[in-house]
C-alpha cells in the first residue's frame, strides 16, 4: 500500500523557464513577414479578382479607420469581421477572449520606431499587433442595426458643406441621376429621382469634387469616385452602384503592388472626406432638432 502521507508533502514548483530572446525576435520576425506576405499577395490579386475587391471594399467601409493595408490584413485573416480589440483592450471592458481563440489572432502592422537609412533618410519600421474579432470572445454580439438615418437628414449631411453647391434639373436623356457641370461649378441632379438614387449619384459626383479639389492623383477619376460612394453608401446602409466595377481592369492594369496600395488609399481617403462631414453634419443636426424650441417674448 503506498503511503497516503505522501500527499501532504509540498511539492517543488516547476523551474522558471528562461526567456529566450532570440527564438523570441525570430518568432515576432516570422510573424511580420507572414503579414507581409499576405498584403502582398492581395495587393497583387485584387485588380485582378473582382470578388476580392467588392470584399475588400466592404470591410473598408466597417474598419473605416484602418489604412487599406492592415484592411487587406483584416480580410484575408477574418474577412467578416465586425468589431476588432486586442486582449488587453477587451479585457478592460470586462470582455475576455476564448482560451482556443488566443491561437487564431487578426495580425495588422502598427508603426513602430523611426530609424536612419544609410543614405541618410529616415524609415518607419512596423510591429505586429494582435487582434481579436467580438465572436472570438465571450461577449454577447448584439444584433446589427438594421434601420438607417431619415432620407432627409442623410441627404442633407451629404450636400451639407460640400466642395460646390446641387442644383436639381429636369430629366435629360442620357444624362445620370446626378453629374458634376465643371463649368457651372455645381452638381446637377435630375428631379423625380428615388432618395436611394439621388444618394448614390451625389456621393459618386461628390466624390469626383472631392478628389480634384485635394488634387489626388489618381488614375481613373470616375473609377476612384465610384469606389469611394460604394463605401459611402455600405456605411449609410444604401445599396451602393456596382456599375463603376466594368473599369477595375483597366484602372489596375499594370499598376505595381505600391502603386495598387496607392489606389486604394485614394478611395479610402476620398470616402473618408465624405463620412467624416457626414457624421458631423448629422450630429449637428440631430441637436438642433432635439434642441426645445424657443418661445416669444409675452408681451
Amino acid at each position: 500500500m503506498s503511503d497516503l502521507y505522501d500527499l501532504f508533502k509540498p511539492k517543488e514548483p516547476p523551474a522558471p523557464q528562461a526567456f529566450d530572446k532570440e527564438a523570441w525576435a525570430e518568432k515576432k520576425k516570422a510573424e511580420k513577414s507572414k503579414c507581409y506576405a499576405m498584403i502582398d499577395a492581395s495587393l497583387e490579386r485584387i485588380g485582378q479578382d473582382p470578388e476580392l475587391f467588392e470584399s475588400y471594399l466592404k470591410v473598408q467601409s466597417k474598419f473605416d479607420l484602418y489604412s487599406p493595408r492592415n484592411v487587406l490584413l483584416i480580410q484575408a485573416q477574418k474577412p467578416f469581421a465586425t468589431k476588432l480589440a486586442d486582449s488587453n483592450t477587451w479585457k478592460e471592458q470586462g470582455i475576455m477572449v476564448k482560451k482556443f481563440e488566443y491561437k487564431n489572432p487578426v495580425m495588422i502592422l502598427e508603426p513602430g520606431n523611426q530609424y536612419e537609412r544609410p543614405d541618410g533618410s529616415i524609415g518607419q519600421s512596423y510591429n505586429v499587433k494582435k487582434l481579436y474579432d467580438i465572436s472570438q470572445t465571450m461577449a454577447r454580439i448584439p444584433p446589427q442595426e438594421t434601420g438607417r438615418i431619415d432620407d432627409r437628414l442623410l441627404i442633407s449631411a451629404l450636400i451639407t458643406g460640400a466642395p460646390v453647391p446641387v442644383k436639381p434639373i429636369d430629366p435629360q436623356n442620357g444624362m445620370a441621376s446626378a453629374t458634376f457641370d465643371p463649368e457651372g461649378k455645381c452638381i446637377l441632379v435630375q428631379r423625380g429621382l428615388s432618395a436611394d438614387a439621388m444618394f448614390r449619384g451625389l456621393a459618386r459626383e461628390i466624390a469626383k469634387v472631392e478628389i480634384l479639389v485635394k488634387q489626388r492623383p489618381v488614375r481613373d477619376l470616375d473609377f476612384t469616385a465610384g469606389a469611394a460612394a460604394y463605401m459611402v453608401c455600405q456605411q449609410s446602409k444604401i445599396e451602393p452602384d456596382r456599375g463603376f466595377m466594368e473599369e477595375r481592369p483597366k484602372a489596375f492594369e499594370g499598376l505595381e503592388a505600391r502603386e495598387v496600395g496607392e489606389a486604394l488609399a485614394a478611395m479610402r481617403d476620398t470616402a473618408s472626406d465624405l463620412t467624416s462631414r457626414m457624421a458631423m453634419n448629422i450630429r449637428r443636426q440631430t441637436k438642433q432638432m432635439a434642441a426645445p424650441a424657443k418661445n416669444p417674448e409675452a408681451r
